[in-house]
């Protein structure tokens, strides 16, 4: 997987070090330099590129939108700041996001993930169909599974519930973003709160999919997609759903 090669700029060393530390849980960024100010990384930028600037506002000589404002093209940028005054000014200049400090590693999530959709690339898609490795972000960081070790997905309202071969995690996930990630990779939607993986069903009772230890309900809307889809000795049977 291309990594996205990135800059800190901080005028507060400490806040460098929490934001390179966060950004370990990202292994598709890569942290190429950091800068105690905005004019000694406008002298590196001149000879490097890099893909997405996190850059502090309030800081001596130049702040974050001085910063900004000096470039012919407008970089990828996130400004991470521990003021609101400036967020309506950022957002006028279209930067990809605003993080107020102190930075969680969830929000800073969804700020790598509003760069990748602001470059037309989704990340999730990368190295995931390559090697079957799928990327989940928990409260600690993310977590990378195996995609033959999941046996179904449960909703629960702004998170999924993964139930895997281990045991189960629980990450920050609409079903409809999983849905997405696993298409053609052996899953099937069968209920608004329930994604299966079609190797671990093992019989069918009713309406409900044995999976495990666990039954599952077929929802009415997806039965003719279960019928479809599901390739097994089983799918003779779906028409008792």
């Amino acid at each position: 997987m291309k990594k996205s090669k990135c800059l800190i700029i901080d005028d507060e060393p400490i806040a460098i070090r929490i934001l390179e530390r966060h950004l370990e849980a990202f292994p598709e960024v890569e942290v190429l330099e950091t800068f105690t100010s905005a004019p000694k990384a406008l002298i590196f930028l001149r000879s490097h590129q890099v893909d997405i600037i996190f850059s502090d506002i309030e800081m001596p000589l130049m702040n974050g939108i001085e910063f900004l404002k000096s470039f012919r093209h407008q970089p990828a940028i996130v400004f991470t700041t521990a003021y609101r005054n400036f967020a309506v000014e950022a957002y006028d200049l279209d930067v990809i996001d605003y993080l107020l400090k102190p930075i969680s590693i969830e929000r800073l999530g969804r700020a790598i993930d509003r760069y990748y959709e602001r470059m037309g690339n989704v990340k999730s898609n990368e190295n995931e169909s390559d090697n079957g490795i799928i990327n989940f972000k928990v409260s600690t960081g993310i977590i990378r599974m195996p995609i033959s070790n999941i046996r179904y997905i449960e909703s629960f309202g702004d998170y999924v519930i993964i139930h895997h071969k281990d045991g189960r995690l629980t990450s920050r996930e609409r079903l409809s973003h999983m849905e997405t990630k696993l298409d053609k990779r052996g899953f099937i939607r069968i209920h608004r709160q329930f994604i299966v993986a079609n190797q671990f069903v093992t019989a069918i009772n009713g309406n409900m999919l044995q999976v495990g230890d666990n039954q599952l309900p077929v929802g009415r809307t997806y039965r003719s997609t279960v019928q479809r889809l599901l390739q097994s000795p089983l799918e003779n049977r779906l028409s008792e759903i």
